[in-house]
């Protein structure tokens, strides 16, 4: 680049996978002034929530500060309120308007209800360190109030709706929570239970058949019950009710059901029916504007959208720091291609299936050392990777003694 290029004003909106990776791409490129905005502080590994939320790690293993993840990035803490392509402006809740030449929007997922009457009232969904600690809180204190008489022991079942990843990896850790809380409470634990329901006919929808039976036959193994083609009807503070007309008491309800894109960001252009905008195959949405990750509808073929995971947040992120290089040098810019790399799912402790696009199938300790391996690989920051191994080896030997022993007030 020569002394008289201007440096051009990237800012990405959203500091999870997709972001971060842009980001941490256009700072080594040069050339570029990059300002990340988000409202949290800290990249979050959000793949291992499932386990702060079940009290297998502490919240400071999965977040990692934006600012130094990154060097040479802006950060800039805060709530966009308002997108103006026009002006090429954003506007922050306090009033700070943040002016770019190019914008990325990578602010990620929600959580989605479909719905269904009680779910936004009565059940805990996963999305952020606030929803994970209100998941421990509930399975760690449930023990608490029935063992003083200050609650039914019905309060000790646990309800997992949705058996996608999530939802199969929530399930086994709370049915190995559950195996390990009997040494504390032997009196009471005979009453804890983990359910876990899927309207579909199996788990795991997007892995072959014989994936979806072992995390099945996992589960099982652990203690868990599912339940197939068993759709939510309704739910309460207490119980789930299914379309059969089964009621499941439940003292904590986990909704892991499904995501979306955040709806007030429709405005910017046309959505699916999982409110991400419709971009187009090099991701841009609009003049000076760009999408990326779950946010993203980027066709994958055969009519579908590519899948709201974070390999393809990723790739994204690479494939448009490149392109605004591309695009600065005048070069032509070729269409983004997703490069399935497989995928994978723990169930428990040497339990776990992995997927390979060359049709390689792995279960058992493999796998789940593999998913170990991978998930170490991809945390941000060497304190945060030696305490989560560190975390999950005292984990192993010891058993459930360790970080899900703290209930926070």
């Amino acid at each position: 680049m020569s002394e008289s290029t201007p440096v051009e004003r990237v800012v990405i909106i959203g500091a999870g996978f997709g972001g971060l990776t842009c980001a941490r791409e256009l700072v080594k490129k040069g050339g570029f002034s990059v300002t990340v905005i988000d409202r949290h502080p800290y990249q979050l590994f959000a793949p291992l929530l499932y386990q702060v939320a079940t009290g297998g790690l502490p919240e400071d293993d999965i977040a990692y500060p934006v600012r130094a993840a990154i060097p040479g990035v802006d950060f800039r803490r805060g709530d966009v309120v308002h997108v103006n392509p026009d002006s090429k402006t954003v506007r922050l809740a306090d009033g700070h308007v943040v002016e770019f030449d190019r914008l990325v929007l990578a602010m990620g997922s929600t959580g989605t209800t479909y719905g269904i009457p009680g779910v936004d009232e009565h059940a805990l969904q996963m999305k952020d360190i606030k929803q994970a600690r209100a998941i421990k809180n509930s399975l760690l204190q449930k023990y608490e109030d029935v063992e003083i008489g200050l609650a039914p022991k019905e309060s000790l079942r646990v309800v997992v709706v949705g058996g996608g990843p999530t939802g199969v990896e929530v399930t086994g850790a709370v049915a190995e929570l559950q195996r390990s809380m009997k040494r504390e409470f032997p009196k009471i634990s005979k009453h804890a239970s983990v359910t876990l329901v899927e309207a579909a006919p199996r788990l795991l929808m997007p892995f072959s058949e014989k994936s979806s039976a072992r995390a099945k036959s996992d589960l099982e193994a652990l203690g868990a019950t599912v339940k197939l083609e068993a759709a939510v009807d309704r739910m309460y503070s207490s119980d789930v009710h299914l379309k059969s007309g089964e009621v499941l008491p439940a003292g904590t309800i986990v909704w892991a059901a499904g995501v979306a894109a955040p709806p007030e960001w429709a405005v910017l252009g046309l959505t699916d029916r999982a409110n991400r905008l419709i971009v187009s195959p090099t991701l841009e949405l609009t003049k000076n504007v760009w999408a990326l990750g779950d946010l993203a509808h980027v066709d994958g073929g055969e009519g579908r959208p590519l899948p709201m995971v974070a390999s393809v947040a990723m790739q994204q992120g690479r494939y448009l720091a490149d392109a605004f290089e591309r695009s600065r040098k005048g070069e032509a810019i070729k269409p983004f291609k997703y490069k399935d790399k497989g995928q994978m799912a723990t169930i428990g402790r040497r339990r776990a299936v992995v997927e390979m696009p060359n049709g390689w199938r792995l279960s058992g300790t493999v796998a789940w050392l593999s998913w170990l391996g991978l998930h170490v690989f991809y945390l941000a920051g060497g304190r945060n990777r030696v305490s989560v191994v560190a975390d999950w080896f005292w984990n192993y030997v010891a058993w459930g003694i360790g970080p899900r022993r703290t209930v926070i007030d």
